[in-house]
């Protein structure tokens, strides 16, 4: 069995064809355009243009809350009016199989869930860096929602930003999307990527060591508090500056600095950086749509 599994971003649509095991057969990709209203045929263009027809169905995972019952991506958000909601229904009557999506967050944790680090935890959270601050929970195995769908949603926490205001939310105060743009101003560099970041902290730039140091401080902060509020057995970070060398040696020696100033602490957060990096998303959307297809047929 073959799956099309489609990764819908803030900057880029990533797609793979992937078998039943979660292995990875084909992957493409291609920008995402800020017109919303173009998304669905440019998916489609991409996917009748570079990919076989032979697959069973389509796994979606996306940026934005997903009603998963009503399949409707980004509800209560003008965003994503332009395709969320109609996406999984058009994409079902266009080629005729079944189209599931999740949450990108969510995605992340299933593939820690199927095939990862969360692979033996019953208990545990992960946190995805990237254009925002995403994440997902799982409490005795279960995936938690919420009553809104929004458990998970890190990116929300609220942060001091006494720069500009009283207070900031994750995503906008510490996603690594903000430390790539503080860099830049820093270094009066627009060009400058997370590569360049993670280069220029490897040597020992004192202006992007600052910024640095302020980014996995909340990311440090964030973990200690998911430690007392869930629980977990472990706390498991993800998007593409986890693949850096410096980003678990540096979140391990901050938490502990951020513990020894607490009397209290009973137990710092198991932390660890997630196996399957920017491709978790379309693993973990694999792995949803063989859980609900395999769901609809028992039923």
């Amino acid at each position: 069995m073959k799956i099309l599994a489609v990764d819908i971003g803030g900057t880029m649509i990533k797609t793979g064809l992937l078998n039943s095991h979660g292995e990875r057969i084909q992957l493409g990709s291609f920008p995402m355009n800020k017109d919303y209203s173009t998304v669905i045929d440019r998916l489609i263009s991409h996917i009748d243009n570079d990919y076989p027809k032979d697959f069973s169905g389509i796994a979606i995972s996306t940026t934005g809350l997903v009603d998963p019952v009503t399949q409707q991506i980004g509800m209560d958000s003008p965003l994503y009016e332009g395709f969320g909601n109609r996406m999984v229904s058009f994409l079902t009557d266009y080629y005729q199989k079944p189209v599931i999506a999740e949450n990108d967050g969510n995605c992340a944790l299933l593939a820690e869930k199927w095939l990862g680090r969360g692979s033996g935890a019953s208990s545990f959270a992960v946190i995805v860096l990237g254009t925002s601050v995403g994440g997902g929970l799982m409490v005795d195995n279960q995936l938690i929602r919420g009553k809104h769908f929004l458990a998970g949603e890190f990116g929300y926490m609220l942060f001091p930003e006494v720069e500009k205001k009283d207070w900031e939310i994750w995503s906008i105060a510490g996603a690594t999307r903000t430390l790539v743009e503080q860099v830049a101003a820093e270094k009066k560099d627009p060009s400058i990527d997370g590569y360049k970041v993670v280069a220029y902290y490897q040597q020992n730039d004192p202006a992007v060591t600052i910024w640095v140091d302020r980014f996995i401080e909340k990311l440090a902060v964030a973990c200690y508090n998911l430690q007392y509020i869930l629980d977990p057995e472990i706390v498991l970070i993800g998007g593409g500056i986890s693949e850096s060398d410096f980003l678990l040696p540096l979140l391990e020696k901050k938490i502990q600095q951020i513990a020894a100033q607490i009397p209290s602490t009973v137990r710092l957060p198991n932390v660890a950086c997630c196996q399957f990096g920017n491709e978790s998303n379309l693993i973990g959307a694999c792995y949803n749509w063989l859980l609900q297809t395999f769901e609809m047929k028992t039923s």
